[in-house]
């Protein structure tokens, strides 16, 4: 784990509830800094205000390297949680907050880190051929309804807001009102659980978007 952020008793207070977990973890205080850190980090905890430049600009270097990102905000603010979210981040967290249950978030993010073959190696979603299937079970799906689960598999457990799915299913020209997307997910939902997928396989993350989530053990 790699915690970057400059405020030093926070900074203190994330390393010591993650180590007492058994996780190993350092700190980085500056963007700079973080990029010097070597081999592969699991899960990046990022504040956005640091002294010489915005987390948000490390957000997407998190991601292509493969790692999984928890953005730390001090504003409760939804355009800067949805703004994180879309640039790569797969959760956030608003100060002040529970180091406790920052691990647990930490432990969230991390599980959604397997592959898609591991986590959800029950659903198979075949772009080329069109072809949905859980456990084996062809899933009869509408063209919208597999376009938004195609979209989903393509990061499990990352949260997509409903713009970037409206914007990747129907184009960017169309504006339509939230509880259209939502009434194609209940679709999609009841479908999955005819299958005998888990009812939370795919999730609504409340006042942001939908994710698909590993499958229950």
């Amino acid at each position: 784990m790699l915690v970057v952020e400059d405020d030093g008793p926070i900074a203190d207070a994330i390393l010591y509830a993650l180590r007492r977990e058994g996780m190993h973890a350092e700190v980085a205080v500056t963007l700079a800094a973080s990029r010097r850190v070597n081999g592969h980090v699991d899960v990046v905890v990022l504040d956005l205000g640091l002294p010489d430049g915005s987390g948000f600009t490390l957000i997407p270097e998190i991601v292509k390297r493969g790692s999984r990102a928890i953005v730390l905000t001090s504003r409760d603010e939804d355009v800067e949680c949805v703004a994180a979210l879309e640039a790569g981040a797969d959760d956030f967290v608003t100060k002040p907050f529970s180091p406790r249950a920052l691990v647990a978030r930490v432990r969230a993010v991390a599980r959604r880190g397997r592959p898609l073959e591991e986590a959800l190696h029950d659903l198979v979603v075949d772009g080329a051929r069109r072809l949905a299937t859980w456990a084996g079970k062809e899933l009869a799906l509408t063209k919208i309804e597999f376009d938004l689960l195609a979209v989903l598999a393509e990061s499990p457990g990352r949260v997509r807001t409903r713009e970037q799915l409206v914007a990747r299913v129907w184009g960017d020209e169309y504006a339509l009102a939230e509880r259209t997307v939502d009434s194609h997910f209940k679709g999609l939902r009841k479908k999955l659980g005819e299958a005998g997928a888990p009812a939370n396989l795919v999730e609504t993350v409340r006042g942001v978007g939908f994710a698909l989530r590993e499958r229950s053990p």
